[in-house]
């Protein structure tokens, strides 16, 4: 059996891999951001510049809230968002069954991460325990 130390340990590494993976996409929609904006304008995505410009932004705070595990959930919930408009807009030029399979590969992870929560070694964690402590305090004064 795996010990609790490790098993968080591991939680934490798969958070980490994870970001870096979700960093490297935000990334390259940054810098082929014109390319993103005219996927969106040719199938027709009305305010496409400011849509897409905010995919690239919400891509960079989910990968970062991934990582730190700070709104762990709703990183999660916003990562997935991020992935389902990349696979339809960023890669409408050349969509093809890798580009399905990343997809589909993204959300097995966020339902694991989704279930599974940031781990102990998170600052959602952290909070929640000092959260506990400080309301103890309140509770016996």
């Amino acid at each position: 059996m795996i010990s609790e130390k490790a098993f968080n340990i591991m939680i934490l590494l798969q958070r980490i891999f994870f970001a870096a993976a979700i960093l490297f996409l935000a990334a390259g929609e940054a810098l082929h951001l014109n390319a993103f904006i005219q996927n969106g304008i040719d199938i027709g995505l009305p305010y496409a510049r400011i849509i897409t410009t905010g995919v690239v932004i919400a891509a960079f705070l989910a990968s970062i809230m991934i990582l730190f595990g700070f709104a762990f959930r709703f990183g999660c919930v916003l990562c997935g968002l991020v992935c389902l408009f990349s696979a339809f807009f960023f890669f409408a030029g050349n969509f093809n069954k890798v580009n399905l399979l990343g997809i589909a590969f993204v959300f097995v992870i966020l339902t694991g991460f989704l279930f599974r929560g940031p781990g102990k070694i998170s600052l959602a964690y952290w909070a929640e325990q000092r959260r506990i402590k400080n309301n103890k305090r309140i509770a016996f004064r």
